[in-house]
């Protein structure tokens, strides 16, 4: 009788311990890289303009982003749906970038001129310093009406120098009798510091057989032009 107990008992001693064993199998998850990132969308935004940064071109890799990020290939998709959902989001933060690059220049001693003149330059000081995410933010994959957040962080930059061109025009008592005056003077700023932060990029501002400029004097006296024109406003 007391084999049968023994027996018995390490019968379900090991049945038990098979229970255990099982139990612990199951709560391993099937992917080795679980998602461990407070915030998994902003992390995977992060490691995609890392890599614009390292170099890699526009066509970012959605399976290499979840690599860095540490996470499965169809993470991404929960958060952005698709590859060009991320890269949207990628470009919307860039903007927010610019945005925030732009109010750091700023002073709080400075006039209204001299705001609206930081905020053209530092447009094309940020181009040089991030160009593979400058492309990207003017991509022309994106229609930023199918992307509502790339939609108005654009927006947001956009209206910063729209109320700097304000300033200037209320400032200087210019375009009182002309109520597209602030629309007309930004867009030609923007305009014009976006034609040379492209030309920067691509190491082309000075056309073959022209008086050769640095690229600090040449802003300076592409700024220059802009308010004279925007003063005839």
């Amino acid at each position: 009788m007391a084999e049968r107990k023994n027996g018995s008992a390490n019968r379900n001693g090991g049945n038990g311990a098979a229970r255990r064993t099982t139990a612990k199998v199951a709560e391993q998850p099937d992917d080795p890289r679980p998602y461990h990132h407070g915030n998994l969308r902003d992390e995977l935004i992060r490691c995609g303009k890392q890599r614009l940064k390292d170099g890699e071109g526009p066509d970012l890799s959605l399976r290499q982003i979840a690599a860095d990020a540490g996470v499965s290939q169809v993470a991404p998709k929960h958060h952005f749906g698709n590859k060009e959902g991320l890269l949207a989001a990628i470009a919307a933060s860039g903007f927010r970038d610019l945005t925030e690059f732009r109010y750091s220049r700023i002073k709080p001693s400075m006039n209204a001129e001299q705001r609206l003149r930081v905020m053209l330059a530092a447009y094309v000081q940020f181009a040089v310093l991030n160009p593979a995410l400058f492309h990207l933010m003017f991509s022309p994959q994106f229609k930023p009406q199918d992307h509502a957040e790339l939609m108005e962080s654009a927006s947001q930059s956009y209206q910063l120098l729209y109320r700097a061109a304000v300033d200037f025009l209320k400032e200087s008592g210019r375009g009182k009798n002309n109520p597209t005056a602030a629309d007309d003077a930004a867009r030609m700023g923007w305009i014009s510091m976006h034609g040379m932060a492209t030309l920067l990029m691509e190491h082309r501002i000075n056309p073959l057989g022209a008086p050769r400029y640095r690229p600090e004097a040449l802003l300076e006296r592409t700024l220059d032009m802009v308010f004279a024109g925007i003063r005839t406003l």
